[in-house]
């Protein structure tokens, strides 16, 4: 009998009350994800090195390009803790310093290797890097820290500024006092300085700042005169060729609607004085990008285009419109202007007309689709997006690829979407959270008919009609479990409680009942409206092997139907997990019987068929941090994995 290292009982307790004694099985190499498509670009920041184009993209990890052609790629599992790359620079030696949501990386494309740089005690910490600055001179990076929410969400007020000098990292701090929060900078490639500015927080007082350092030199200032008033924040700098002033775009929000949000060109002299650009510009979208071109500030819109901009209104640089929503933007010695854009760079020629750097933009898989459903054949799967809606991927020799996608905005109505299930041959059911229920056939969606009130979480589809698992309303509306017969017969199943809220998750049996996951466990109806608890444990996610009949559930512990009732999973985790798990949020079981348990951690436990544990996955084998959802794809080894940010993911087990 083994029980995992320095693991106690109270923590075991805590860790689902699942982690028991178990004997370990036979050491295997354990498997590791690979990506399914790729995601849409979203350029976030670029470099070039060597001449080769670097784009670190938002859910897609850090790629290289040369001559149009992906050449070279750092991914999850692939050097990257995570594969959302906000921020890139570059070292003068080459190397890349990219900042991701787990943190700073230092990576070499000469060889592949990567090295996490993190503040002495803080490896390991689930913090997010960015306003990465790279000097031109030796081996100097300064790059922000800040607190990430359990929920993946960011937050400022854990914000921290460091500084790496090649061989430690120490706490930058410009001397301004109270909490400073970097929100623009840049390095002047003539000097190496750094130019750095943001907010600095005291109390429920704001108060933008700048600070320049040169090697041992640092001067800051606090920018209270001349700044506009309600700044909340600054978008860009960008020095001037002469040294002798900085143009910043300071961002003004006058009241609490967004829409009243403005970025404001202004001006710093040497000695820290604010004056209003001679422009007098300012702009309703957000400014992305911004750098000096001779006399002449080139900006960056997202949504409105690259324009020149002296001391008259701005002039644009291109009428293409597959440069309007620029999301980065650099200049190169031999490329020239590069405009990064949600689907591609581009390099800008003297005409205004695109080169594309990159592969133009193909059928994509939004960054945070999740898996839903896979057809019995196993050669289709429907997925959803929150924000994009319903997709279909088609299994083909050379891997997955979309063959039907549904768009919020174009072919469907602006929504948050939820899960989504096949309704026949041609018709699939998707759920727009919390609003209602769509019939979608190709080139067609038509609304279900819902009773009042009703706030749909989940759908299924059984032989005898759809049942549909709805939260109750603020105003009174009980939560329970609607049911449209295809004989036209409507029932709805009350919860016995407020506290016994779907989960969203539910459960189609053949013989038309449904099992639905509460937070007071699961309950099982059929369509003639009876009702009865089957378990007392709260449940996120429910899945059965309909092959071999096993029925498996995770949420306040790992579950298993023994016949009668759910019967906990017992094993143990050895070695002890690189990180805390956090809490079982999905599961698979495959057609051999093993169990794929996905944690809320962004991390995958593999149980073999006699429910012994094999491995402990994480994101060095692929698994995306930001996971939440496992589909099983029949009659294969292959299990899909959908994330909040990261794109779709693929495991096989052998």
């Amino acid at each position: 009998m083994r029980t995992p290292s320095k693991l106690n009982g109270r923590l075991l307790a805590a860790l689902l009350a699942t982690l028991a004694c178990g004997q370990a099985a036979a050491a295997a190499p354990a498997p590791a994800a690979r990506r399914v498509l790729d995601p849409p670009l979203a350029g976030a920041a670029m470099t070039v090195v060597d001449g080769r184009l670097w784009v670190a993209s938002r859910g897609g990890g850090l790629i290289g390009f040369e001559r149009g052609a992906r050449s070279m790629r750092f991914d999850l599992g692939q050097g990257l803790p995570s594969a959302v790359v906000q921020e890139l620079a570059s070292l003068p030696d080459g190397r890349l310093a990219a900042g991701t949501q787990a943190g700073l990386v230092l990576l070499d494309p000469r060889n592949g290797a990567s090295k996490a740089i993190a503040p002495p005690g803080m490896d390991g910490h689930d913090m997010t890097a960015d306003l990465v600055l790279a000097s031109s001179r030796g081996s100097s990076v300064l790059f922000q820290l800040t607190a990430r929410e359990p929920d993946g969400a960011e937050g400022q007020a854990g914000a921290s500024l460091w500084h790496w000098d090649g061989e430690r990292v120490q706490a930058w701090d410009p001397g301004l006092g109270g909490a400073l929060v970097a929100t623009a900078g840049t390095v002047d490639r003539g000097d190496g300085c750094f130019h750095v500015a943001g907010m600095r927080v005291d109390g429920a007082a704001q108060q933008p700042w700048y600070a320049r350092q040169c090697g041992a030199q640092l001067r800051s200032w606090r920018l209270a005169e001349g700044a506009p008033a309600a700044t909340v924040g600054i978008a860009a700098l960008a020095r001037a060729p002469d040294g002798r002033s900085t143009a910043l775009v300071m961002v003004t929000q006058p009241s609490a609607d967004p829409a009243s949000r403005r970025h404001v060109l202004m001006t710093l002299d040497e000695d820290g004085r604010l004056h209003p650009h001679c422009s007098q510009a300012s702009f309703r979208e957000p400014v992305t990008g911004l750098l000096h071109s001779g006399p002449e500030l080139i900006v960056a819109r997202a949504g409105a285009g690259v324009h020149a901009l002296g001391c008259g209104e701005p002039r644009p640089l291109s009428d293409d419109a597959r440069v309007s929503n620029a999301t980065a933007l650099i200049r190169d010695a031999r490329l020239g202007l590069l405009v990064a854009t949600d689907a591609a760079v581009w390099q800008l020629g003297a005409d205004g007309a695109p080169l594309a750097m990159t592969p133009a933009p193909g059928r994509e898989i939004p960054i945070d689709a999740l898996p839903m459903e896979a057809k019995a054949s196993g050669d289709l799967v429907l997925l959803s997006s929150p924000g994009t809606g319903p997709l279909e991927l088609a299994r083909t020799p050379s891997g997955w690829r979309v063959v039907r996608q549904w768009r919020a905005g174009v072919d469907l109505p602006s929504a948050v979407y939820g899960p989504a299930a096949y309704a026949g041959p041609d018709q699939v059911l998707a759920v727009q959270l919390s609003q209602g229920l769509l019939r979608l056939r190709q080139g067609q969606a038509q609304a279900v008919p819902l009773d009042a009130g009703a706030l749909p979480l989940d759908v299924a589809v059984t032989p005898g009609g759809i049942w549909i698992a709805a939260g109750s309303t603020p105003f009174g509306g009980a939560a329970g479990l609607h049911y449209l017969g295809n004989d036209g017969l409507a029932r709805f199943v009350a919860l016995p409680d407020r506290q016994a809220q779907p989960s969203g998750r539910l459960l189609a049996w053949p013989d038309g009942r449904i099992w639905a996951g509460t937070r007071m466990g699961i309950i099982e109806a059929d369509a003639k409206g009876a009702a009865r608890r089957i378990s007392a444990d709260r449940v996120e996610a429910l899945f059965r092997n309909s092959t071999r009949n096993i029925i498996g559930a995770v949420g306040a512990s790992v579950q298993r139907w023994d016949g009668e009732r759910m019967a906990p999973v017992l094993f143990a985790i050895e070695p002890k997990p690189a990180r805390a798990l956090g809490h079982p949020v999905d599961l698979v079981i495959d057609d051999a019987g093993r169990w794929v348990i996905l944690f809320s951690g962004g991390q995958v436990i593999l149980l073999d068929a006699q429910l012994r544990h094999v491995a402990t996955l994480d994101e060095r084998a692929g698994i995306a941090p930001s996971s939440r959802r496992l589909l099983y794809v029949p009659g294969s080894r292959e299990v899909l994995i959908g994330s909040a940010r990261e794109g779709v993911f693929s495991l096989s087990w052998p």
